[in-house]
């Protein structure tokens, strides 16, 4: 399975994927995390990216591409099923990702929209800490750590992301709807979308998400 995840920041998409990756042999491609990792090594890419990501900018096509790219090659060999969290956010990057899967004689299985309201995900975001070992998130409110502010798996104190400051939020949401809500109906007239109302509790979202995997498994 190939699965898509659509939404905005905040929504809760990295942690219904990572929710996934425990119950099923599946594999998270997270563009974020991928962006991060490359920033923290100082690689070619990460350095021509961290420019744009703090500015609250999207990523070049190009380079999120290449990310994508060098994953799942260093992965295809696992046989797992592949979730992208935050991955296509244009119509030219889903257009690519159409391309990748078709040369391994693959399609995208679903696409999952997670929508809430823009008030709420900004309050959340506000909230959002990150494991910098893991990169496991976390969330003060909704998502709390078993000890306070310390990464369950890795027992290390979590930090709050530069680029969750709310300026920064505000900007990277009008960037993001600009270009991404168009991939809505790319997927819908495909007859591939499925919509979630991510405003309510976690386990009721991956209830309704756990229903769309059950009816697309091979």
């Amino acid at each position: 399975m190939f699965i898509v995840f659509i939404g905005p920041p905040g929504v809760g998409k990295g942690t219904q994927a990572n929710m996934l990756v425990e119950k099923y042999p599946m594999v998270k491609i997270s563009t974020g995390d991928l962006l991060r990792e490359s920033i923290r090594d100082k690689s070619v890419l990460g350095e021509r990216a961290k420019g744009f990501m703090e500015r609250g900018e999207l990523v070049p096509d190009a380079l999120v591409i290449d990310l994508v790219n060098e994953k799942v090659n260093s992965t295809a060999a696992s046989g797992k099923s592949y979730i992208f969290d935050g991955f296509p956010r244009t119509i030219e990057q889903a257009k690519e990702l159409d391309n990748l899967l078709e040369s391994r004689s693959s399609k995208i299985s679903v696409a999952v929209d997670f929508s809430m309201d823009e008030e709420e995900r900004i309050e959340r975001l506000s909230g959002r800490r990150m494991c910098p070992s893991c990169q496991r998130t976390y969330h003060i409110k909704f998502a709390k750590p078993k000890n306070d502010l310390t990464c369950d798996a890795c027992n290390i104190p979590l930090v709050q992301r530069s680029d969750d400051d709310e300026s920064v939020i505000r900007q990277r949401s009008s960037v993001y709807w600009d270009l991404t809500r168009p991939l809505l109906d790319f997927y819908r007239k495909r007859n591939l979308l499925q919509t979630i109302d991510a405003s309510r509790n976690i386990d009721l979202v991956f209830s309704d998400l756990d229903r769309f995997i059950q009816k697309i498994k091979p």
